[in-house]
């Protein structure tokens, strides 16, 4: 395995291991046995657990806004974007065998413990909905509807936890129709 392919294998199974079991419950050394490498190995690329939580959740990020970057729909109007959106929320949660927010799981473990860590995950969600409000104002709609927008995919984050997530499509589904934004 070349150093990088060794790295993205710390970073992959770190991040499964975090997502599935919460981050302090889980110790390097489990993650040195699963991705298969050596202790020298993670603190050649990491200087600490924390160091590597801090990369998966930058990483993280990057993927998730690069995924709505490339495929939410601004062109055909207000309503086609809130659909899209949502779309896109819903298909991260189901590709991303759902487990909740990695974000919010890590804010909740490391609040008053490692404030850079608990610092990214506020980043992340005051970045995503910067994110919102500047696609609105495409469309000159109150900088607002940001909050409500994504207060709906934080509560399809949500309740992907308890429900399955076709009936969570199938109730967003309904709420997408029920949303109308009339367009200027």
């Amino acid at each position: 395995m070349k150093k990088s392919q060794k790295k993205e294998s710390i970073l992959n199974t770190a991040e499964k291991l975090f997502y599935q079991y919460g981050f302090h419950a889980i110790g390097v050394k489990s993650i040195l046995e699963q991705a298969g490498v050596a202790p020298m190995t993670m603190y050649y690329h990491f200087n600490s657990k924390e160091d590597l939580i801090k990369e998966i959740l930058v990483r993280r990020e990057d993927q998730y806004l690069q995924l709505i970057e490339d495929n939410v729909k601004r062109e055909d109007g207000m309503n086609s974007y809130i659909k899209s959106l949502i779309k896109i929320h819903l298909d991260w949660i189901e590709t991303d065998s759902f487990n909740g927010c990695l974000f919010l799981r890590a804010k909740q473990e490391y609040e008053g413990v490692n404030e850079e860590v608990a610092s990214l995950s506020r980043e992340h969600k005051k970045t995503l909905l910067n994110r919102i409000e500047n696609d609105l104002e495409l469309f000159h709609v109150p900088r607002s509807l940001g909050v409500q927008l994504l207060i709906i995919l934080e509560g399809l984050t949500s309740i992907a936890q308890i429900q399955t997530i076709d009936e969570v499509k199938e109730a967003a589904n309904g709420l997408i129709k029920d949303i109308y934004v009339a367009e200027k």
